[in-house]
């Protein structure tokens, strides 16, 4: 950090170097001794930085590498270094039991929700309760099994509220940016062939797009995450509040549509359900 400041501020000086050069009269054309420059420096260095300067300033990439020499052992290191990561250990936003995905780790199919809920945590498993009831139906009438797809989440810990019991809320900016590093070490060593975003939030996640509805990251052409399609659908509470046909329909085509990226056979019954 103290490296970039000076480069920074050498380019602010070179800047500013530019710019008295161009007012300057032409027989002024003698370049600045050294002492000349380096108090150029200090004075960039000890001058306020603009905001324009700091919004054009994008945050430090974080990279999440815990090593070993196959996947097995990555796996492994990757769990031991998670509940001590220091960038999600520092928000102090989190709590202290992390819930990592489950499944096959070399599935084609790749389910993403946002982050784990009290039923989660409880069981140290993704997409348990109600919701997870659902996901599992949704897999069934896919001729899936949670064996056979790999199930996780944005964020590995539940997000904290004061005084929390079963009450839950769904992750930061920030938790999810300092966690996208994580998701992208599980992309990596799985390998599917799609992605699965359950839910507006967990979309916002993946592709980088704002604070777009859902219908909206369902419109993008061409979504991916690190190179991977990613297919937008609804989380699976939302079934528990509808009953809608016509909505059921959408998301099941939503779910064909990831069949076909992954080339899953699909039968004549499957290609019927929910309609008329």
């Amino acid at each position: 950090m103290v490296l970039r400041g000076w480069m920074q501020a050498a380019k602010q000086g070179r800047q500013a170097a530019r710019s008295a050069a161009a007012a300057a009269p032409p027989e002024n054309d003698e370049p600045e001794d050294a002492s000349q420059m380096l108090a150029s420096l200090r004075r960039s260095l000890s001058e306020p930085r603009s905001s324009e300067a700091e919004e054009d300033e994008e945050p430090d990439q974080l990279f999440f590498r815990p090593g070993g020499r196959n996947a097995e052992e990555a796996w492994k290191l990757a769990a031991s270094l998670l509940v001590r990561w220091d960038p999600l250990r520092q928000l102090g936003t989190l709590r202290d039991t992390p819930v990592w995905g489950e499944g096959s780790r070399r599935a084609d199919i790749m389910f993403v929700g946002d982050a784990p809920n009290y039923y989660d945590e409880q069981a140290g498993r993704p997409f348990c309760g109600e919701a997870g009831a659902k996901l599992d139906g949704m897999l069934k009438a896919m001729g899936l099994s949670r064996r056979a797809v790999y199930i996780t989440h944005l964020v590995k810990f539940r997000p904290k509220i004061a005084r929390q019991t079963f009450n839950n809320r769904p992750p930061s900016k920030d938790e999810i940016r300092l966690s996208t590093p994580v998701l992208e070490f599980e992309t990596r060593l799985v390998q599917p062939k799609v992605i699965v975003a359950l839910g507006v939030i967990a979309a916002r996640g993946l592709l980088q797009r704002g604070e777009l509805p859902l219908t909206a990251y369902q419109e993008l052409p061409q979504a991916s995450f690190i190179g991977v399609p990613v297919v937008v659908t609804h989380h699976p509470s939302y079934l528990l509040r509808t009953a809608d046909l016509a909505e059921r329909r959408r998301l099941w085509e939503e779910m064909l549509r990831v069949m076909e990226i992954a080339h899953l056979p699909i039968s004549d019954k499957q290609r019927r359900y929910f309609l008329k």
